[in-house]
């Protein structure tokens, strides 16, 4: 039959009056989408023309190829907008029903209240939904046919790559499919690697509501060991947290699950990923493997580098919502908005939108075109960084009368009381606008989200970050830009995963991503798809930089440069190769990274590589387990740590818990000479980060930690103006700019990028490394008493927070914040993850007077009694 069905489709798809009534509408769909003033140009189509397409539509559905599934699901989806007879909406619902999509015919049946007419449509329609209904929890959820296909091949696959558009279900399905055998076996590992912090905790929420009940399960985003030895173990980690979990542990898991696996070309952490993969894999052959990507290319080489020789494919491009891509431009001399749909065969005209607001300032143009275009349903604007992102919400919340939601106010005062009185997103909040990065705290983060989806909030200006994994669909997504704040071009795989927000399964059928001045952009990344092409990140830095890579081997390792990220590639990469070495598998490890390479380059690297190896003297486990961290550096530290234990000085060595006296003024040394031994760095940097780091890891809260950073801003800012002013009275005819005020918001996302990018990122590198390396030199300097006394300010870097019960909390999910604010109501700081899922259950939260903000925390993860139980 689709064999028949395909040739049937090359005949009708060869007649010009197909595609001039196809794009008809499409246009004629687009347009009903957008304000009703809108005066439509588009080319008119009359009602059986609409009857011809859902027939062609009725033809491509029974094809086995995308191109014309993608169209079929485009005619009938569109035609839903049609004003026509009722039966033109019946067509629809059948040709949804052959394709299989089954979310978007129950929206389209309640939505526009129409019914499968005729006994045997609707006998057509229950059955084919009936084989594609699944249960989940306490629900049973008809699929598309490719989430059905997906969740079909789950059980059956030692490897899986499931690669579909952000809107298709994908994660939801292995989420479920990991959770059900967390269920049902008596013993069960698994280790879901997600990129992001944001997706993470996301992921974490969904297992940890899903399990809810169910015993002997411990689920975590620490790397840590359990203390209950629960049979069933979930670690739900970023690359960087599996790293330090597979150095402290021998367990094998029989799960991995990697989202957004396009990440394996990312740099050095996509050479994270790739060797905590292998090491994976190697544990336990019988290890399944599930990659999911938005879109991507080049799966199965990957894995076989990392060595799962048979990886089986799970694909589709074809989206289950209608995502219509419009152009926007001004009209020149008049205040209107000349809108084109973009399809494959070009652009076609959409109509002119007149409105009474002037669209003539570049600089503003993107928020006046998303308040114009953007008030039905939440809308996504894409900012090309965290400054930018505060600069358009700012614009959009200039608008008179935007959103008024009393759920606002709540999520302000938190805002106020737990970020800073001053941040300026509290205002914008209360008008219903949001600015979203990733380098925000975390419940902050999901406060904005969540406040997003329920529609309290309507336009949310963020950044790359929800690029990537996190669930945040919307009505509308507005871009003018392919770039990043620097001026660099972004993947157009990365575009079009954004792109992918617009429209909502199971809540929607359409989207609209509205490209404004895109005639304008230095490239038009949006005319056709682009998948990700996954390649791993250490054999394209092998490639790239391979003379570079041996002079590292051999020593000389390139400057970090915050423009450049090839000299950071090419330390990981050298690390790597020592630890292998280290480890006496570089050969063949090299062969199989390098497959193609010439022989005699690939026995060099691998020989440089050994002899560094040879030269360091360093354990292969340290090397192992921190060979991001440059090894030649490594080694400096360690001969400064004995050196200094030989002078009797271990005291300066030892770090401390933050909570004990005397920590500040050890941290501030430690710091410092990890950064002179590792970067030959002089100066006082160190100092400040230990002054950041301090009051972070003791759970301080961001109030303080801000209002602190704020003040000594403001007092730069005072003696500068004063030494401005002794100036000028020195010389009254010289010229002095008046210091400009200081900008809180500045501040307080200056200090959000160092506790993010120093503190939580680079120095729990470094800080593991110290570690490391000072457990060694202490036993073999013959103090092997004094290695239990070093805390692991490394995790508590990572976490935020130092006390055993702060940790408990956020293994239960709960973000830093809410800990911190929890460990100062219980007068025990070393409550176990039981312990404190046990206090939790009885909380009085109103005697409390917790924000209601980290009190909707705790009972999302529902670690409160229900309210009927408990209030």
């Amino acid at each position: 039959m689709s064999s028949f069905a395909t040739e049937l489709a090359q005949r009708l798809t060869s007649h010009h009056s197909y595609w001039e009534n196809f794009l008809a509408l499409q246009s004629a769909g687009a347009a009903s989408t957008l304000p009703d003033q809108l005066e439509r140009t588009h080319a008119t189509l009359a009602g059986d023309e609409v009857v011809k397409l859902l027939y062609c539509a009725s033809v491509f559905a029974q094809t086995d190829q995308e191109k014309y599934k993608g169209m079929a699901q485009a005619i009938a989806l569109n035609s839903l907008f049609f004003d026509t007879e009722h039966d033109v909406r019946e067509r629809c619902i059948r040709v949804l029903t052959e394709l299989g999509n089954f979310p978007g015919l129950s929206y389209a049946e309640t939505h526009y209240e129409i019914q499968t007419g005729s006994l045997l449509g609707l006998l057509q329609r229950r059955v084919s939904q009936e084989l594609n209904t699944v249960d989940v929890g306490d629900e049973r959820l008809a699929l598309t046919d490719f989430q059905k296909d997906v969740w079909d091949a789950l059980p059956n696959s030692s490897a899986l790559a499931i690669s579909a558009p952000t809107s298709a279900g994908k994660s939801f399905l292995v989420i479920e499919h990991l959770c059900r055998l967390t269920t049902d076996l008596p013993k069960f590992a698994a280790v879901y690697v997600a990129p992001t912090r944001a997706l993470l905790s996301e992921v974490h929420q969904s297992v940890t509501l899903r399990l809810s009940g169910v015993e002997g399960v411990r689920i975590s985003s620490v790397p840590s060991l359990d203390p209950d030895s629960n049979p069933k173990q979930v670690f739900i980690v970023t690359q960087e947290r599996l790293q330090v979990l597979l150095s402290i542990t021998d367990m094998v898991f029989d799960l991995v699950v990697v989202d957004e696996a396009q990440n394996l070309s990312d740099g050095t952490r996509g050479m994270i990923l790739q060797e905590c993969l292998e090491q994976l894999v190697q544990r336990n052959k019988s290890t399944r493997v599930i990659m999911l990507a938005p879109g991507a290319e080049g799966f199965s080489d990957a894995a076989s580098v990392i060595g799962i020789p048979e990886l089986k494919p799970a694909s589709t491009t074809v989206s289950p919502v209608l995502q219509n891509r419009i152009l926007v431009s001004k009209v020149a001399g008049k205040d209107q908005l000349l809108l084109r749909l973009l399809t494959p065969n070009g652009a076609q005209q959409v109509g002119i939108l007149p409105s009474k607001r002037g669209f003539d300032i570049p600089a503003t143009r993107l928020a006046s075109v998303a308040l114009e275009l953007g008030s039905k349903g939440g809308s996504l604007v894409y900012a090309t960084g965290p400054s930018g992102a505060e600069d358009v919400a700012d614009q959009l919340s200039q608008e008179p009368k935007i959103q008024e939601d009393p759920r606002l106010e709540e999520l302000a005062t938190f805002i106020e009381e737990h970020i800073h009185p001053e941040y300026k997103l509290a205002s914008m909040v209360r008008r219903g606008v949001a600015f979203h990065y990733g380098k925000m705290p975390t419940l902050l983060r999901e406060s904005l989200e969540r406040a997003f989806k329920s529609g309290a909030i309507q336009f949310l200006a963020c950044t790359t970050t929800l690029f990537q994994g996190v669930n945040l669909p919307a009505r509308n997504v507005f871009i003018d830009t392919p770039t990043r704040g620097s001026g660099t071009i972004l993947d157009p795989a990365l575009l079009w995963n954004f792109a992918g927000r617009a429209g909502r399964m199971k809540k929607d059928v359409v989207g609209n991503v509205f490209l404004v001045d895109y005639d304008e952009w230095p490239e038009q990344p949006m005319n056709e798809f682009v998948r990700f092409q996954i390649r791993p990140a250490l054999q394209s830095a092998l490639l790239n930089s391979y003379d570079k890579v041996v002079a590292a081997l051999e020593g000389n390792m390139p400057r970090l440069s915050p423009r450049d990220d090839t000299p950071a590639r090419v330390r990981a990469s050298a690390g790597l190769l020592i630890a292998r070495a280290a480890k006496g598998d570089v050969q063949a490890f090299a062969t199989r990274i390098l497959p193609d390479f010439p022989d005699q380059r690939r026995m060099a690297l691998a020989a440089a590589a050994e002899a560094a190896a040879k030269k360091l003297e360093l354990p292969a486990s340290i090397l192992a387990s921190n060979w991001m961290i440059d090894p030649f550096g490594q080694k400096r530290l360690y001969d400064r740590i004995v050196e200094k234990i030989r002078d009797d000085e271990i005291n300066e060595l030892i770090p401390l818990n933050p909570h004990d006296k005397g920590a500040s003024s050890l941290y501030g040394g430690i710091f410092s000479r990890i950064l002179k031994a590792i970067y030959g760095q002089n100066g006082n940097f160190g100092g400040y980060v230990a002054g950041l780091a301090i009051p972070w890891m003791k759970g301080v809260p961001y109030p303080v930690i801000l209002a602190k950073a704020i003040r000594k801003a403001k007092e730069r800012a005072q003696k500068q103006a004063e030494e401005k002013a002794t100036k000028k009275l020195e010389n009254p005819k010289l010229r002095i700019r008046a210091p400009k005020p200081v900008n809180t918001n500045k501040v307080i996302r200056e200090i959000f990028d160092i506790i993010e990018d120093v503190v939580r990122f680079q120095f729990v590198q470094l800080g593991k490394a110290y570690i490391d390396l000072l457990a060694l030199a202490l036993r073999n300097e013959g103090r092997a008493d004094l290695v239990p006394t070093i805390f692991d300010f490394s995790l508590a870097l990572e976490i935020g927070i130092a006390t055993a019960s702060g940790r408990s909390f956020i293994q239960l999910g709960l973000s830093r914040i809410a800990a911190s604010a929890l460990e100062q109501l219980y007068p025990n700081s070393n409550l176990s993850t039981a312990q404190a899922r046990d206090w939790l259950r009885g909380l009085d939260v109103e005697a409390t007077k917790l924000s209601p903000v980290i009190v909707e925390e705790i009972r999302l993860l529902r670690l409160l009694e229900p309210l009927g139980e408990n209030g």
